[in-house]
């Protein structure tokens, strides 16, 4: 009976499962990278877990091969992936024939990437979006969200930060994770400590592997890669078994958060996060290492990639990410803060957010504005990267109903529109629809965002060259389209995905260039609006959710913002219809802001 429960389980976790793995993004930042003849060169880390690679100042794509040990010249292969050519790469050196420049992978090789990495569960998913097309409807997170953190010493590698360090970062009172989400929240989701009845409340334990364990003993490193292992089942399989190992050596009972009794302990009944000794590979060259990543239990030609607690309860999820990195001080290996990654991770596993990066590379997403985009690695300045992740975007908040925004629909009467930092606790989120496209899906979100803020916002100023001390902050328009990608992170982690047969679900609109294009940054204080920066925003509506570039006209036209601030207004106008795009209602310079409607007052 056992093992026919074990089968059925399988069955439905099959049927249940979108995705296997959720990584977080490279941190974009220059790497030294040194020859076995001494020779060394500077290039960027692109991509994440699932296809990363180093760019040159060139723009060429470098691997390092496996043989040799040479960083080398990439190529395309057949599939679209990189390739090592076996020509070292040394700066200024002629490129060979077929050397990749400027690397962007093609959508269809991201999308078979990814089911590759996810497994069956994804091409299920795939087909469940031919189907039907889907939108990002709400998805309300509240109340308590049990987790439990597991730092992970190796017979070859230990840790070198404290369990005390690790409390303070993910439990303390202020700047931890738990304060994180309970900021971002208003209070509504509290991450706490996980109850094993008899063994105890725990939130952190640390356990060293021994000798009778997986990999006897010694950290898994390339063991859990891909591009090591050659395919993600193997790779899979491995991490299965290195994890299942791991939750025996802690001795304790996790069959006891299966509390719906369908035989998986899921993300909502159990977070389960490894910590491990050694490098992150998102932030260093060097080994061992892993991705910080979530991952999950799948079947694919058997048991062995699916995690058992018990002989017939399975744990769902788990994230796992390394301990050290090179790349933050000089000629150190120091452990990286802990904060912005682990709220990446739970964002994907706890709130089921996407994303908001682009996930096929083209550009960077929603860049430094959401910790589910390169926010993730926000700092203030002065901190080491990944110390102070920023709020989490209006989009995010108000899909997890934490924030619920005010709607305006222009008239032909311009109104005031006046928009504050997050959780200021006066003047809300705006949403402005259109007044001639249905606006359902798609509308446009304002706030003001703050690089120079004291609180979480201040880590988007670390990443940013050249704020001024002065600057308190502009507006971050977003376009919103829930018409994009697969309408549920369960369905696929593709809503702010780059195509040329769409276009992505949630970016913003720059102040100083367009954030859709390719190679298109992280943005800066620049792309804010604020008066003195920036003409008028693009308000261009998608036809469908299969066009590509914004060409509806919106009627929907901001001008005259106030100047930089926590709090910052703009008049709101519709623009007559027949005009030439957003341009054919501009309001007047000279009309004073005071003598207007006012919208959005300051709440009483």
């Amino acid at each position: 009976m056992k093992n026919l429960r074990r089968v059925l389980i399988i069955f439905f976790i099959i049927s249940i499962t979108a995705a296997a793995a959720f990584a977080g993004p490279a941190l974009q930042r220059d790497f030294t990278l040194t020859q076995p003849d001494g020779e060394s060169f500077s290039a960027v880390k692109r991509g994440d877990e699932f296809m990363n690679w180093y760019e040159t100042a060139e723009g060429y794509a470098v691997l390092k091969d496996g043989v040799s040990g040479y960083w080398v010249f990439a190529l395309r292969a057949a599939a679209g992936l990189l390739v090592p050519s076996g020509v070292h790469y040394a700066a200024g050196a002629a490129a060979p024939e077929g050397a990749v420049k400027n690397f962007i992978p093609a959508k269809d090789t991201v999308e078979r990437l990814r089911e590759r990495y996810d497994g069956q569960a994804a091409a299920n998913a795939s087909s469940a979006r031919s189907a039907a097309a889907k939108t990002w409807t709400s998805n309300p997170i509240s109340g308590k969200r049990k987790a439990v953190f597991i730092r992970v010493n190796f017979q070859d590698v230990t840790l070198k930060s404290t369990s005390e360090d690790a409390e303070a970062e993910i439990w303390g009172a202020e700047h931890s994770v738990r304060s994180y989400y309970l900021d971002q929240s208003h209070g509504k989701l509290n991450i706490v400590s996980a109850d094993f009845g008899g063994q105890g409340k725990k939130d952190i334990i640390e356990i060293t592997m021994t000798p009778d364990d997986y990999n006897e003993g010694k950290h898994p490193d390339r063991l859990l890669s891909d591009n090591a292992a050659g395919d993600y089942r193997i790779s899979h399989k491995n991490e299965v078994a290195f994890v299942t190992s791991v939750l025996k050596r802690t001795g304790l009972d996790f069959s006891g958060f299966d509390k719906n009794g369908d035989g998986i302990v899921q993300a909502d009944e159990l977070v389960v996060y490894l910590l491990l000794a050694g490098y992150e590979e998102s932030c260093s060259r060097k080994s061992p290492s892993v991705w910080m990543h979530a991952c999950d239990s799948w079947k694919d030609n058997g048991s062995e990639h699916v995690v058992y607690v018990s002989d017939d309860i399975i744990l769902g999820y788990w994230s796992c990410r390394g301990e050290l990195s090179e790349a933050f001080v000089e000629s150190q290996d120091i452990p990286i803060p802990l904060v912005g990654g682990i709220v990446h991770e739970l964002g994907h596993k706890i709130c089921k957010l996407p994303d908001l990066y682009d996930t096929s590379y083209t550009n960077d997403g929603l860049g430094l504005f959401s910790v589910m985009a390169d926010g993730t690695w926000g700092r203030r300045t002065g901190e080491i990267l990944g110390t102070t992740p920023p709020t989490l975007d209006a989009w995010s908040r108000k899909y997890l109903g934490w924030d619920v925004p005010q709607t305006l629909t222009p008239g032909a009467k311009s109104v005031v529109l006046t928009c504050g930092t997050p959780r200021n606790g006066n003047y809300p989120v705006a949403r402005i629809n259109s007044p001639y496209v249905d606006s359902t899906y798609e509308y446009i979100l304002a706030e003001v965002r703050n690089p120079n803020a004291d609180d979480w916002d201040g880590g988007i100023g670390g990443g940013m060259d050249d704020v001024p001390a002065s600057f308190k902050g502009g507006v971050l328009l977003q376009h919103i389209d829930e018409r994009s990608g697969s309408g549920s992170f369960s369905a696929g982690n593709d809503f702010n995905v780059y195509t040329e047969e769409g276009h992505q679900g949630n970016m913003a609109i720059w102040a100083d260039g367009d954030s859709r294009e390719k190679y298109a940054g992280e943005g800066g204080y620049l792309s804010l609006w604020y008066a003195g920066n920036g003409t008028e925003p693009d308000t261009y509506f998608y036809r469908t959710r299969d066009t590509h570039t914004a060409r509806r006209f919106s009627g929907i036209v901001f001008s005259g913002f106030s100047p930089s601030g926590e709090v910052v207004s703009s008049s709101v106008t519709r623009a007559k219809t027949g005009g030439s795009g957003c341009a054919a209602a501009v309001f007047p310079m000279f009309l004073l802001l005071g003598a207007l409607p006012q919208v959005f007052r300051k709440r009483r």
